[in-house]
């Protein structure tokens, strides 16, 4: 029966994304209405976090914000969607890349990258990276529940040759490229809440005790490789701008936690700059630092 429904999404998903993007965003603005006036999609949890992380902004800013936040938030799905048919020559128009000649520098010197994205702009479009260098690129994912929506995210992930890479396989994968010489790029989206049995570390986020995950600083020091920003801006409807940022080019070289500590200070000024492009519908700060009793402050360890 699962079989069925997903095939039947999937031809109805295919059907709908024939249409060209200008409709597709006629489509999202109507789907604005039902989603935010009608069914309130996370209302609750997006207006919560927005009045605790942006403090200093009155009731009508934080409303304004929250529905462009939800107009983002249908484009993005529905961007999402349209891949199925988006060939190379349209997606190399939509996503700019600044600086796309550190990557192959860096191949040049046989380096593999740790790659730290955030839940911002339209991550799902920067698959044609696999075009901007020699690397292979290995995206981590935890893998879905439903084998079949499962199947769907990494067609769709791996259109342009990404490789999907379950969660508990990492370093084992990581472990086989070297041994082979064959230098990756390894993709994470490091701004998630970890899970709660896997809480070990905080910080200040966006005015609040956040738990963050230290996995991408573990893998770059220990198998020393150098740790880069995709930083992702909305230039306008459709169209997108990604530059890379390093944050360690020397990852043995600097203090515990220093990477992480630099990629959320990095993810939070971005966010400031324009808030109604983070994904503020996820429940971020559902875990609370007080009931962490092997709580470690990364903020408070010396740089």
């Amino acid at each position: 029966m699962k079989g069925i429904l997903y095939y039947m999404v999937y031809s109805l998903l295919w059907l709908i994304t024939l249409l060209p993007l200008k409709i597709l965003y006629l489509i999202s603005d109507l789907l604005y209405i039902l989603v935010y006036y009608i069914a309130g999609y996370r209302k609750k949890t997006v207006y919560t976090n927005l009045r605790h992380s942006l403090p200093d902004l009155s009731p009508a800013e934080i409303s304004r914000i929250a529905k462009t936040f939800y107009r983002q938030l249908i484009d993005y799905f529905l961007e999402w969607m349209y891949r199925i048919h988006m060939g190379e020559k349209e997606l190399s128009r939509r996503m700019h890349y600044k600086n796309p000649e550190i990557l192959e520098q860096y191949y040049a010197q046989g380096k593999s990258l740790v790659l730290l994205f955030s839940h911002y702009g339209n991550w799902e479009w920067t698959t044609l990276m696999t075009r901007l260098s020699n690397h292979t690129n290995l995206a981590i994912y935890k893998p879905l529940q439903n084998k079949y929506s499962d199947r769907l995210f990494l067609k769709l992930r791996g259109k342009f040759g990404v490789v999907g890479v379950p969660m508990n396989s990492t370093i084992r994968t990581i472990i086989e490229y070297q041994q082979n010489k064959k230098p990756i790029i390894l993709y994470t989206l490091a701004d998630q809440r970890p899970q709660w049995n896997k809480v070990k570390h905080w910080t200040r986020f966006l005015n609040q005790d956040t738990p963050v995950s230290t996995g991408p600083e573990k893998i770059a020091r220990r198998f020393d490789m150098p740790t880069l920003f995709l930083s992702i801006d909305k230039v306008k409807r459709g169209y997108y701008e990604a530059e890379f940022k390093v944050i360690c080019d020397e990852p043995g070289e600097v203090p515990d936690f220093e990477i992480t500590r630099n990629y959320m200070k990095i993810v939070e000024k971005i966010i400031l700059k324009k808030p109604e492009l983070w994904l503020w519908s996820h429940k971020r700060w559902k875990y609370h630092r007080d009931k962490d009793k092997t709580a470690v402050d990364i903020d408070q360890i010396p740089s």
